[in-house]
């Protein structure tokens, strides 16, 4: 018997119910937070660029990273036959992306484009998709390639002006992406926002953070990152003058979360 399909996800959380199915066959998860940090289109290079920034934000050892990295995308290039379940927000479509980049022109491809969050679903309700799985084409993971080089490259405008319906949710992404490269990132202006109204902790912050989103795709540590850096800045600070601590994973999650920040007068001007 011919093995199954490989089966590529945005993360543990889908992969870990993913393997409670029926469907019986190995389930990788791509783990990367593609819309931070440098980027290269050739794995070989893109890898340790990713393993020194994901360990430079205390991830883990760059080595061990690297690692596994390396295996992941072993794994992805033996597999004759891919299935690839992604969601329509910008985390998963630049791994989508990336994933299609990668694969050799005799691995048979399908998708499983979902147009919500898979880490909400059962069991069950995850092995529904399987049958509303699509073929991906030439053309497609062409296309595929070409839109990641031009992340890799942070060159969005021409391909912002083409025609993009074959991956539907990949212009939306896009677009999102380009508002979190500008100088001041939309993350980042949407948290000075809800400062503005008066001091919050990062739980509360991360929260109206998500609510601004059409598509949500930032993770809370994430977020409390970029709360920090803000700080670092000086655009924002700790109520009572004392020093925030540092963010998970270098910090304490609950220290961090406990801190109530407020804007700076300088965070003030900018907003």
């Amino acid at each position: 018997m011919s093995p199954g399909p490989l089966h590529v996800t945005n993360g543990e959380s889908v992969a870990s119910t993913l393997r409670t199915t029926s469907l019986d066959d190995v389930v990788l998860s791509w783990d990367d937070v593609l819309h931070a940090g440098p980027l290269a289109f050739d794995p070989a290079e893109c890898r340790p660029l990713r393993a020194r920034f994901l360990a430079g934000h205390g991830w883990g050892e760059e080595a061990a990273i690297q690692a596994e990295l390396e295996r992941r995308d072993e794994l992805l290039g033996r597999a004759g036959a891919v299935v690839l379940w992604f969601e329509h927000d910008l985390f998963d479509q630049l791994q989508l992306l990336q994933v299609l980049s990668q694969l050799g022109e005799a691995t048979n491809v399908e998708l499983v484009q979902a147009d919500h969050y898979l880490g909400s679903l059962d069991a069950s309700r995850l092995e529904a998709l399987w049958h509303a799985r699509r073929p991906v084409g030439d053309a497609t993971r062409a296309l595929a390639r070409e839109a990641w080089r031009a992340v890799c490259e942070d060159d969005l405008e021409p391909l912002l002006e083409r025609d993009l319906g074959a991956l539907p949710h990949l212009k939306a992404a896009l677009r999102r992406l380009r508002e979190e490269r500008s100088p001041l990132p939309r993350t980042k202006r949407q948290l000075l926002e809800t400062l503005a109204e008066g001091p919050k902790r990062p739980p509360e912050l991360f929260a109206t953070n998500q609510a601004h989103e059409e598509a949500i795709f930032l993770g809370d540590a994430w977020c409390f990152r970029f709360v920090w850096e803000l700080a670092r800045d000086g655009l924002v600070r700790a109520v009572g003058g004392v020093t925030p601590p540092l963010p998970p994973p270098r910090g304490d999650q609950d220290s961090f979360a406990a801190t109530v920040f407020e804007l700076t007068p300088k965070g003030r001007e900018l907003v």
